[in-house]
């Protein structure tokens, strides 16, 4: 249905836009992650691809052959602030376009660091990581935190209310608050030619559930599976028929995707049940390391940790703090 022009909410016809897109190289599976340009009077660029040198080549590269430069764009929208969807802010700001992040999002990045490290450093430990580990495990989980402050700059970023309509670039969009992969996570349902589209981030990808990294190694991790689960009931009540993810391909029903990532949020809650039924009494960190084998990253471990404390909250599992650390036993 097209939208009409002379609407008070700020709405113009959008049977001509068209969504294109931008797809960056990342170092980790599945190797790449995308942006999407929504073409229009002010047009609008969801998401902001990676950080590195060769991304602002990749985004040059890719308007241009579109017919477009990073100086027509004239807003951005960030679905969430992780390194590999905002990295080419700075560019696009410095060409003229306006950034706009969720709220809750910029205001965490506006927390003291060393607040944050303080914080870190207990989650650490209470995780399971042993005083020769946390040093390390604090220093690049703060790295990534000051990462994501220098390339968003929250000063200069326009804060999304998540619980309001948003009206960009003359665009109605419904931000949809989508904690778990990340806590201040918004998906963005509009329409395009008489279509309802959802631009979905990484709540929703087709190919497999995106880690539920939600707020860190900090507190509330535990908290990180049942906020996706929530993410998901939300996403139920999606009119939207296509989806444009972060990662993977477009796809459609993107209620068949909810309902997938539901199966794999139960299995996830199942094989870490399993996991500390084996090595039991257990740390997050045994278990993340019983479940998945060798652990080179903290992805697993924050996918354990929400997991448990969704197992915990259906009295499944039960905890005790043993020299700082939460212990976990099946109940």
């Amino acid at each position: 249905m097209a939208l009409d022009a002379s609407d008070d909410s700020g709405r113009r016809d959008d049977e001509r836009a068209t969504v294109h897109r931008l797809e960056f190289d990342v170092p980790w599976p599945p190797k790449h992650v995308a942006a999407y340009l929504v073409e229009g009077p002010e047009p609008i660029l969801i998401d902001a691809g990676a950080a590195d040198a060769a991304a602002e080549t990749v985004l040059r590269e890719g308007l241009e052959r579109l017919g477009y430069d990073p100086g027509d764009i004239a807003h951005v929208l960030l679905t969430h602030l992780h390194s590999d969807h905002v990295g080419q802010v700075s560019t696009l700001r410095e060409a003229g376009a306006t950034i706009h992040a969720p709220a809750p999002a910029l205001e965490r990045l506006r927390t003291d660091p060393e607040m944050v490290r303080e914080r870190i450093a207990a989650a650490a430990r209470e995780a399971g990581y042993s005083e020769a580990d946390r040093p390390s495990v604090v220093e690049d989980l703060l790295e990534s935190f000051r990462r994501e402050r220098r390339l968003v700059d929250p000063a200069r970023t326009q804060p999304i209310d998540p619980t309001s309509t948003l009206v960009v670039g003359g665009r109605k969009l419904t931000p949809i608050p989508t904690p778990g992969h990340e806590i201040d996570h918004l998906c963005y349902e509009t329409s395009i030619s008489g279509t309802r589209v959802l631009f979905s981030g990484d709540a929703l990808v087709e190919p497999f559930r995106p880690v539920a990294f939600h707020v860190g190694l900090d507190r509330g991790a535990d908290e990180a599976i049942d906020a996706y689960y929530e993410a998901m009931a939300r996403l139920e009540g999606t009119a939207a028929t296509r989806a444009y993810p972060g990662h993977g391909p477009a796809f459609d029903d993107p209620g068949r995707v909810v309902d997938r990532t539901v199966d794999r949020l139960d299995a996830l809650c199942e094989v870490t049940h399993a996991s500390l039924e084996a090595i039991e009494p257990a740390t997050a960190l045994a278990v993340a390391r019983e479940r998945t084998g060798e652990l080179r990253y903290v992805a697993p471990v924050l996918d354990s940790l929400g997991a448990l404390g969704a197992l915990e909250a259906r009295g499944r599992v039960q905890r005790e703090s043993v020299d700082g650390a939460w212990v976990y036993r099946t109940s």
